[in-house]
């Protein structure tokens, strides 16, 4: 960190900074894990799993313990006044998500689930697939999205693997849109990919 290489070492820093003007703009990142992250340090960690879980900050804690302290909170699908308010953070939480990704509420519905593997199930468990349905998918895909097929081939629906080609890795938009259009029309299809891959860190642009 920019903070750490300047310890007693201010000659080096400089010429360093010299060299590589652009990393004094990663100040920021080390004045953010110092204040919201210092756990990383005191511990010894090299955190890297991000696309598996990430960190919570130090204020998140804080802010999450206060408003527990500081209210009681109660069965959200009950109508005393505990609960009427438990139900109306989780009415504006789901509000703030759909907002973020410009979902109206007429259109969508936000479904809460433990984690990314409880919600594909609930994907493969209510989609209308049937006989003559495709689900069409990456090879790189999570694998509670290849889980999904177990659910297809149950109700007669084929499952189809559109291949991530080489150097990068990536599915290209000309095989996807290939494939896309050999699917049969006038039965449901439900199509899977990731928009970062968590097998080779590619983010797809389709």
């Amino acid at each position: 960190m920019l903070t750490t290489i300047g310890d007693g070492n201010a000659g080096q820093l400089a010429a360093f900074l010299q060299q590589y003007p652009a990393f004094a703009a990663t100040g920021a990142l080390d004045a953010l894990r110092a204040k919201e992250f210092a756990r990383l340090d005191a511990q010894g960690h090299v955190y890297l799993d991000y696309t598996g879980g990430g960190l919570y900050a130090e204020s998140q804690i804080r802010r999450h313990a206060e408003q527990l302290l500081g209210n009681v909170f109660g069965n959200p699908h009950s109508s005393n006044p505990t609960s009427t308010k438990a139900a109306a953070l989780v009415e504006q939480c789901r509000a703030h998500v759909l907002s973020y990704f410009n979902a109206s509420p007429a259109e969508y519905e936000l479904v809460f689930t433990a984690n990314a593997s409880q919600a594909l199930k609930l994907v493969g468990e209510s989609y209308p697939f049937e006989a003559g349905s495709t689900f069409l998918l990456t090879f790189d895909n999570h694998n509670s999205v290849n889980g999904i097929r177990e659910f297809a081939r149950a109700r007669g629906a084929r499952t189809v693997y559109v291949p991530v080609l080489p150097p990068d890795l990536r599915a290209g938009d000309d095989a996807v849109v290939s494939f896309l259009s050999a699917i049969r029309l006038g039965r449901a299809r439900l199509h899977a990919y990731p928009a970062q891959s968590n097998i080779t860190d590619v983010k797809n642009t389709h």
